[in-house]
C-alpha cells in the first residue's frame, strides 16, 4: 500500500521542488556538528506556522535510518495503537518505506497493545507533516509511523517498555530516532500559552514523562501530542538518555499577528 498525502498543498507545498524551496525560505544552515538525538518533539502545524521550528530541531541532529514517528489520533478512526506495518508513505515526487521488519516486531512482542491498522493513518497529518522534512536532510531512512489515541499513563509505560524491548531485540538501539510529533497549546492569547506551554516543556527537559502527563492535566494544556511525547520519554530514559534541549519555541501570532488565538509550536532534542 501507498499511503496517499492527506496534507499536502494545505499543510505543505504540494511537489517536491515546492517543498524545498519552502525549507529553503527558512534560512536554516544545519549544523556541521550534529547532536546524536535518541528523540525529539517536534510540531506539526502548517509549515507557514509551524515548520521553521521543526526544522530547526532536525537540523541539529543526526538522522538515523530508522525513524519511529508517533503522532496523536486527531481523527478518532482505527485502533488505540495503530501501526501502519507495511507499505510506503507517498508524497507524490517520492515515497519514504515502512520498515516492515521493525514494525511487525513492535506488534508482536509479548504484551504488545500495538496493532497493524492502516484505518487511523489515511486522514491524519500529524505523522504525514514530519516526512518531507527528515527528507530534505536524509533520503535513505525507513519510518514507523505510529498513531495513538488518549490512554492513561501506566499505559503509556507499557508501550514504551514494548518499544524498547522491539528495539533492543531488533539491534535498533543506537540507530533510530523517535519523532513525537506535537503541537503545544491551542487557542489561547500567546501570554497564557507561553506560561502553560512553559510547565509543560519543563517537565519534558526534566526528562519526566510522568510529570508532564500530569501537568497537561492539571493545568489544562491543550497539547495535542503529550501521549507522544510521554511514550518517547519512557524509552528515551530506558535507553539511558539523559540529556534534553529546547531548540525552539513559537506560536502563529509571530506568523499571522494575532496575539490574542495563537497556537504554540516547540522543538526539543533528547539525547
Amino acid at each position: 500500500m501507498i499511503r496517499q498525502p492527506a496534507a499536502m498543498g494545505y499543510f505543505y507545498p504540494a511537489g517536491a521542488d515546492k517543498i524545498r524551496d519552502f525549507i529553503a525560505s527558512f534560512n536554516i544552515i544545519p549544523k556541521t556538528e550534529k547532536i546524536d538525538a535518541f528523540g525529539i518533539i517536534s510540531p506539526h502545524a502548517g509549515y507557514v506556522y509551524s515548520g521553521k521550528t521543526a526544522y530547526m530541531g532536525f537540523s541539529e541532529i543526526n538522522i538515523k535510518s530508522n525513524i519511529i514517528i508517533i503522532g496523536p489520533n486527531h481523527t478518532g478512526i482505527g485502533a488505540d495503537y495503530s501501526v501502519m506495518a507495511s507499505g510506503e508513505y507517498g508524497f507524490r515526487d517520492f515515497d519514504v518505506p515502512v520498515n516492515s521488519e521493525f514494525a511487525e516486531a513492535i506488534i508482536n512482542e509479548k504484551g504488545s497493545p500495538f496493532t497493524g491498522d492502516e484505518l487511523a493513518h489515511i486522514k491524519e497529518h500529524s505523522i504525514e507533516v514530519q516526512i518531507p522534512l527528515l527528507y530534505n536532510l536524509k533520503k535513505d531512512f525507513k519510518i514507523v509511523p505510529i498513531v495513538v489515541s488518549f490512554v492513561k499513563y501506566g499505559d503509556i509505560v507499557h508501550a514504551a517498555q514494548i518499544i524498547f524491548n522491539a528495539l533492543k531485540k531488533s539491534n535498533l538501539l543506537d540507530d533510530v530516532l523517535i519523532v513525537a510529533s506535537s503541537d503545544m497549546t491551542h487557542y489561547e492569547n500567546a501570554e497564557s500559552a507561553k506560561t502553560k506551554d512553559g510547565v509543560a516543556i519543563n517537565e519534558i527537559l526534566n526528562l519526566n514523562p510522568e510529570g508532564l502527563y500530569n501537568k497537561v492535566r492539571e493545568h489544562d494544556i491543550s497539547m495535542c501530542g503529550f501521549i507522544p511525547a510521554s511514550i518517547m520519554l519512557n524509552v528515551a530514559k530506558m535507553a539511558g538518555r539523559t540529556h534534553a534541549k529546547l531548540i525552539n519555541y513559537t506560536n502563529s501570532g509571530e506568523v499571522s499577528g494575532d496575539y490574542s488565538n495563537v497556537v504554540g509550536y516547540s522543538s526539543i532534542i533528547v539525547y
